[in-house]
């Protein structure tokens, strides 16, 4: 199973751009290593996912080794190299960094690549100038490397971090030999994750969504001006990549290839759920983003969001009646897609969009 993936940040102005994504896959390695005032201390194959997005991006940033082990110490201090969506005040992501310090929006600190690039900075810092990254502290491959990660994190705990210099060492060599793959912002995997990150946040409309974005339907809740339904969302992302859905889950997942093992996932494939795992009985469809995660308008009352840990959801495996790919592998060639018609709601009675 793919466990660590970004498709990508949303930062699209100037000042170093959107990151690539990342896809990593370190099957099931993990590490355990004493660690002075932790004790025993194990690293997850999740953890270690993590870990591989984080050297992934220095290393194509060229930080030298020491900056790698500074920035997984960094990490396991901050968040034990989780991706957690809380902490004190308003940190959060892999570093626990703030948006309200500069660091970028919630969801850009929440993308382990953007995150990564923020804590390394230097020319690629997606949010330059403040605050600094690794490479911008002068003479920092001088420091001692907790005392280097202290210049970046400016944390209440300065002396923390050496703790886990051991331990990271051993991670970054071990993280150097999991397999990693770009999934670029320029590619049409990256463009359709983007897109559909983009409209995080938008209510939910039963009938909404075309491919210009969300739209108003007399089935919006009370209050609500325009939104997606859950077909409504993933046709409109792919639209951005000149593919044609659509509005109905039966269409969608009539198109592309079909991925049938969960396992077999790739990021930008549509998931659909079944009452009983029967494509007769699907009334949901959403997109895995990676990391064992996927992006979808829920229902009514909801908003578009991310599910992390599908695979250990049972109300969604309960549910799980396959994917479809809609991108090829080689060369980014799209598949094929049934056009999308005019849409009738009363129509499409007891069936889901």
């Amino acid at each position: 199973m793919l466990n660590s993936i970004v498709g990508g940040g949303e930062h699209e102005d100037g000042g170093g751009g959107a990151p690539s994504g990342t896809v990593c896959d370190p099957g099931g390695e993990t590490l355990e290593a004493n660690v002075p005032g932790e004790g025993q201390f194990t690293v997850t194959s999740e953890m270690m996912g993590n870990a591989a997005i984080i050297v992934h991006v220095g290393e194509k940033t060229k930080v030298p080794d020491d900056g790698l082990v500074i920035a997984i110490m960094t990490s396991l201090q901050e968040s034990k190299l989780r991706n957690i969506d809380y902490g004190d005040r308003d940190s959060i992501g892999l570093f626990q960094q703030r948006p309200a310090a500069g660091w970028g929006s919630h969801d850009e600190i929440m993308d382990p690549n953007y995150s990564s690039m923020a804590f390394y900075g230097g020319p690629n810092h997606p949010s330059p100038p403040n605050p600094r990254g690794l490479l911008g502290v002068p003479n920092w491959q001088q420091l001692d490397k907790g005392a280097a990660a202290q210049k970046v994190q400016v944390s209440a705990f300065p002396t923390l971090y050496k703790r886990w210099e051991g331990i990271a060492g051993q991670i970054v060599g071990r993280a150097k030999d999991i397999k990693c793959e770009d999934v670029g912002l320029s590619g049409d995997v990256g463009k359709v994750i983007q897109a559909a990150k983009e409209q995080l946040g938008v209510p939910y409309c039963w009938a909404g969504g075309d491919a210009n974005g969300p739209t108003h339907t007399s089935y919006c809740p009370s209050g609500v001006s325009k939104g997606f339904d859950c077909s409504g969302l993933t046709l409109y992302a792919y639209a951005k990549v000149g593919i044609t859905l659509g509005h109905y889950t039966g269409d969608q997942f009539e198109a592309g290839t079909r991925v049938s093992d969960y396992k077999d996932l790739k990021p930008g494939d549509l998931m659909f759920w079944s009452t009983d795992r029967s494509p007769g009985r699907i009334h949901h469809v959403s997109m895995y983003i990676g990391n064992d995660e996927m992006i979808h308008a829920p229902r009514t009352g909801k908003n578009v969001e991310i599910v992390k840990n599908v695979s250990k959801n049972s109300y969604w495996m309960d549910q799980w009646a396959g994917a479809s790919r809609l991108l090829k592998d080689s060369g980014g060639d799209k598949g094929t897609a049934k056009a999308a018609g005019p849409i009738n709601p009363f129509a499409l009675a007891g069936r889901t969009l």
